[in-house]
């Protein structure tokens, strides 16, 4: 089992799946010159359930994983699947089966009974074919995180706009109107924990002044701003 000890947040995470070593290498070999949109992959490797399990646990912005569904056990694959999406609730993992054995896993009664996103046969994936199902997962775990990203500012939105109103003094207005504003920002950017500055400012009789700030400019709060001709 693979330990990522720190990656480029923009860096697509596959994780490959399978109690065969010759298939990680082979795997590997195909992508390793694979891009997207100007990224390089990078590679997470576990061999059994309980290692994928631990893995995706870690690391759970991994977009794509390549999944063998006999290991250990015969179901293995498919226990992790029920993990993936029941405990852990994570929906937007792209998982692909890609078994040797296709009569320990009906391709139909696998997509019908368990949330995956593609089924293929060791078999029929060719390199041409390995790499379109790559960069096909990972435009669709994209589009997922786009999604997602909206859906919460939405929410926040929705949740602030309750808030605000209820506030009658301008200066606690204002700072729990920046507040939000840059949690909305920090759901555009890659790395929402990055600290974000900002500043509200108001017309007071006839001047402007800062009323509320947050990060770098903290120390302005109350701070008159001259108008220059």
């Amino acid at each position: 089992m693979d330990v990522v000890k720190s990656t480029d947040e923009k860096t697509p995470l596959v994780m490959i799946v399978d109690d065969e070593e010759e298939i990680h290498n082979v795997t590997k070999m195909v992508l390793n010159d694979v891009t997207y949109k100007g990224q390089h992959l990078h590679f997470l490797h576990a061999h059994s359930a309980e290692e994928t399990m631990q893995l995706i646990s870690e690391h759970p912005d991994t977009a794509l994983i390549l999944l063998d569904v006999v290991m250990e056990e015969d179901s293995s694959g498919l226990k992790v699947i029920k993990y993936i999406r029941g405990d852990l609730k994570n929906y937007l993992v792209r998982i692909v089966i890609r078994t040797g054995q296709p009569g320990e896993a009906p391709e139909k009664k696998v997509i019908v009974d368990y949330d995956i996103n593609d089924y293929k046969e060791k078999t029929e994936l060719t390199s041409p074919k390995l790499f379109s199902t790559v960069i096909a997962s990972l435009r669709s775990y994209e589009n997922l995180i786009t999604i997602d990203k909206n859906r919460r500012g939405l929410e926040k939105i929705i949740e602030a706009s309750a808030h605000l109103f209820e506030l009658q003094h301008i200066n606690k207005f204002s700072e729990e109107m920046l507040i939000q504003l840059t949690s909305l920002f920090q759901l555009n950017t890659r790395e929402e924990n990055i600290p974000m500055s900002g500043l509200v400012a108001s017309y007071i009789n006839e001047r402007l002044h800062i009323v509320h700030t947050l990060g770098r400019f903290k120390t302005s709060n109350n701070t008159l701003l001259e108008k220059k001709d």
